[in-house]
């Protein structure tokens, strides 16, 4: 009997919770359709070498396809889940509460770290939107911030990877003391916002042959101005070991890139540098137009240290068939340039279109 009374009071307490809160459900549907040739001269692939120079076409449903709900419990306390398709399975993008008290807001979960600076709408590669190649993408992490006005600190989960002495990229035998700080301040005028960002972290290394520390910071300054159906975002960025703190991709050999390196015993620092420009104009409420760049370099603090060096182009014709209902056609190129032994590395250029229904 005592177990029944107890289900039944918590049935009574789950609902009564659901019931005060507002629930207001939101979904994404997003599919690319793409075709690429990707030109790989001077890089030796041997027989994948001929099956990559061949025009490939691609369709699938887009990793940030998505699925949420903005809750609202109170004037005070709000809370967000977003779910994605990540490798056709649901994965959390988004999961945080949120409270506002006296003179801010506390946000615990995961969420945009404030080192999210986007600006382009590049839909190719799933809505890459320059990111590491040009663009600051911080991404989505478990993070405690605090926003005051339009001032941000956030305590965000450590990224302790760096380039073991085979160039392999590795978390293994790092001692970890503080989080990753991560700080946003925005200025907004009338037709336009300033954005400046920093990041900062440091871990030790010790591994029986390394033992030194690897010191990452970043910093990025973005510009988004509009002037009536125009509007045009621009974006410095740069740092050291960026790539523990933001999305960087140099090379089309290595699955991101920026970290530190090791040389013997030694911890060897990779400077960043990069930047984007986008631009857009509404021509109607159905077509508009943008065109954005983005550039991207890192070099090992090192003598006699190549660059590796990327860069993105795109223009896009976005149609807007109802409410909701978007067909994004978009032509471009992804030019990693050369790699940190001076050689050519591949090109891609690619047309097709992103379809997305948001519901």
């Amino acid at each position: 009997m005592k177990k029944i009374i107890v289900a039944v009071a918590a049935l009574a307490l789950m609902a009564g919770s659901a019931y005060a809160a507002e629930w207001n459900f939101y979904g994404s549907a997003r599919v690319s359709t793409f075709w690429s040739d990707t030109d790989t001269d001077g890089v030796e692939l041997d027989e994948f070498d001929d099956y990559l120079e061949e025009v490939q076409f691609d369709e699938h449903l887009q990793s940030n396809a998505r699925i949420g709900a903005n809750v609202k419990v109170s004037d005070e306390l709000t809370g967000r889940f977003e779910y994605g398709s990540a490798g056709g399975r649901a994965n959390i993008r988004l999961l945080y509460g949120e409270w506002e008290f006296i003179s801010g807001k506390l946000l615990v979960g995961q969420d945009y770290v404030p080192m999210c600076l986007t600006g382009s709408n590049q839909v190719f590669a799933d809505d890459a939107a320059l990111a590491g190649w040009g663009e600051i993408d911080g991404n989505r992490r478990a993070q405690i911030k605090l926003t005051f006005g339009d001032f941000q600190v956030a305590f965000v989960e450590n990224n302790t990877n760096y380039s073991d002495a085979f160039g392999d990229t590795t978390d293994e035998s790092v001692d970890v003391v503080i989080p990753m700080i991560q700080v946003q301040y925005a200025l907004t005028f009338d037709n336009f916002v300033i954005t400046m960002a920093g990041g900062f972290q440091t871990f030790d290394v010790d591994d029986g042959i390394v033992d030194d520390g690897v010191t990452s910071w970043g910093l990025g300054l973005d510009a988004a101005a509009t002037f009536g159906a125009f509007s045009v975002t621009a974006q410095l960025n740069g740092g050291t070991n960026v790539g523990n703190i933001y999305d960087i991709d140099v090379s089309d050999f290595a699955v991101g890139s920026g970290y530190a390196g090791v040389d013997g015993d030694e911890v060897i620092d990779n400077d960043a540098m990069g930047g984007r420009i986008a631009a857009a104009y509404t021509i109607n409420e159905m077509l508009g137009v943008e065109v954005g760049y983005g550039y991207q370099v890192t070099e090992f603090d090192v003598s006699n240290s190549e660059k590796d060096e990327v860069q993105s182009y795109y223009i896009q014709l976005p149609i807007t068939l109802a409410p909701g209902v978007h067909i994004v056609p978009e032509v471009g190129v992804i030019d990693y340039m050369d790699d940190v032994f001076g050689e050519d590395e591949s090109e891609t250029t690619y047309f097709g279109a992103k379809w997305q229904i948001n519901f």
